[in-house]
């Protein structure tokens, strides 16, 4: 497992600018480092006490290749004090569509998701970190750039039930805060990939589809995640370029 400062190292080295084309390209593909992508979802709060581990062992997991890490913020330990800054109700929304889809019994933080698999892995970092390792990689979805720079997702193949696309935006690397009050007072506490926003793009239904992918906000990273329906199984996964 990856150390803390090493981590941020990674992390220093990961975000350097990108370079842009100016011309306009013939559309293709975008490359990707892998065919498939890990994903881990964290739904934490800055109220709960085990959660500063709890986002330090997801930076750890975000620092390893072709590993999609992402940290909702919850609000429901804000009636101990201390309102979370990164806490929204649509992120709620998503833990208790996993909760109903049988991924735990509760909602409750810490909790680690792998995948959008029902594992129902409480908060034991040696167990979550055996699980990561032995969780099985999910397809890297297919992102292509149009001959106007736009990003399209391309999808073939066939469903029973629709799948449902979603893009999620997120501040990347290391933030800290100061936590004035509440369970965690006093506390600058350490965040990594905090999500910042969520919208469902569309729902899948099978056969070749292509989906124009939303512009990504200034300062933040976005990535593409296609799941089995509510609550569901991740089918695939990008990050967008």
């Amino acid at each position: 497992m990856l150390t803390w400062l090493s981590v941020l190292a990674v992390l220093f080295q990961a975000h350097a600018a990108p370079s842009h084309e100016t011309q306009a390209m013939p559309e293709r593909a975008v490359p990707a480092p892998s065919d498939s992508v890990r994903v881990v979802e964290l739904f934490t709060s800055q109220g709960c006490p085990l959660c500063p581990s709890a986002n330090q062992l997801l930076a750890e997991f975000g620092a390893e290749e072709n590993v999609i890490a992402l940290a909702w913020g919850v609000n429901y330990w804000d009636a101990y004090g201390w309102t979370d800054q990164f806490a929204m109700p649509e992120f709620v929304d998503r833990q208790k569509a996993y909760v109903e889809a049988g991924e735990a019994m509760r909602v409750y933080t810490p909790h680690f998701v792998l995948n959008g698999a029902p594992e129902q892995l409480r908060f034991d970092p040696d167990r979550i970190s055996a699980a990561f390792n032995a969780s099985p990689p999910i397809r890297a979805a297919r992102i292509e750039e149009t001959g106007t720079g736009a990003l399209t997702l391309a999808l073939t193949g066939e469903r029973a039930t629709p799948a449902e696309i979603w893009i999620v935006q997120y501040e990347p690397g290391v933030q800290t805060r100061q936590i004035e009050s509440g369970r965690n007072a006093g506390l600058r506490m350490t965040h990594f990939n905090m999500v910042r926003a969520v919208e469902k793009l569309a729902d899948w239904n099978g056969g070749e589809a292509s989906y124009v992918l939303p512009d990504t906000a200034d300062g933040l990273d976005a990535v593409v995640l296609v799941q089995d329906g509510q609550g569901g199984r991740l089918l695939s996964a990008a990050k967008l370029p």
